[in-house]
């Protein structure tokens, strides 16, 4: 038994060197993050934390470092961290922040738990693999884009190319986008994505619960749409080509793309502007 009221601090600030097109690795948990890409040729990575206990503590441990390894023009930043205590009779606090500033077309792949993530003006590829979390990307003008979570928010106000998202039970919404392909599962939670389509893009739709809200602000298809206790409503130049029990096909003119949505008890709702 050891009693605790004290401060377990770990601090980083450093340069590091990354191609300017490089990618950058992030492994961490339960941190807030903060990404920008901006008009420099080094990586700046600042990390923060703080953990304050107070009362008393029953075993256990408390281990915490950041690894970071720079990489034939890349950067991987990979947090080790170990806690567990048998009791406490008090409370456990922790304060925790990554900042980066990177190259503008520096690519991410990111790895955690919980947190809350925020990536600005970062322009190459991001892959985003996370279970509880919130995610917010600004300006990032890349085009290929893959999220992979299980509970919380992600929002972009843009977007291009290639978007893959595997989700459980989160919120997507994402606009003025202009997507090539689209391969979007989602259990429970709303989908809202604004794009154009292109005639030999490819776009995959598929919810369980919740709101599908597809908004096609250029281009055109055809719209396949499977469904068992769905409500379809459009809004535009849709017009109806077959409609049954389970099943319900679109088209909307100006293009060919081809949009396929599966939906069990999800809301769809299309819009053609």
């Amino acid at each position: 038994m050891a009693q605790s009221d004290t401060n377990r601090d770990f601090h980083l600030d450093k340069e590091y060197t990354i191609g300017s097109q490089g990618t950058l690795t992030l492994k961490c948990s339960d941190a807030k993050v903060t990404i920008n890409g901006t008009a420099r040729n080094t990586a700046r990575v600042k990390i923060d934390r703080e953990v304050e206990t107070k009362g008393i503590v029953f075993g256990g441990h408390d281990e915490f470092n950041v690894e970071v390894e720079e990489q034939n023009g890349n950067l991987k930043v990979y947090e080790n961290k170990s806690y567990s205590a048998s009791g406490i009779v008090g409370y456990y606090r922790e304060k925790y922040s990554i900042n980066i500033n990177l190259p503008e077309g520096t690519s991410l792949v990111i790895k955690g738990d919980d947190g809350d993530y925020r990536i600005d003006n970062v322009n190459g590829s991001i892959s985003v693999d996370l279970d509880d979390a919130d995610v917010e990307l600004t300006a990032c003008s890349g085009s290929d884009f893959k999220f992979a979570i299980d509970d919380g928010d992600i929002v972009m106000d843009q977007g291009k190319g290639r978007l893959d998202i595997d989700a459980d039970d989160a919120d997507v919404r994402i606009s003025n986008g202009a997507f090539t392909f689209i391969q979007a599962d989602i259990d429970d939670g709303d989908l809202v994505i604004e794009t154009s389509l292109v005639d030999t893009g490819s776009y995959y739709i598929n919810a369980q619960d919740g709101l599908i809200a597809l908004t096609v602000t250029n281009g055109g298809g055809k719209f396949d749409i499977r469904h068992d206790d769905a409500r379809i409503i459009t809004e535009g130049k849709f017009q109806t080509i077959e409609e049954s029990e389970n099943r319900t096909r679109l088209t909307l003119p100006l293009g060919s793309a081809k949009v396929d949505i599966r939906a069990d008890d999800a809301r769809v709702r299309l819009v053609g502007r």
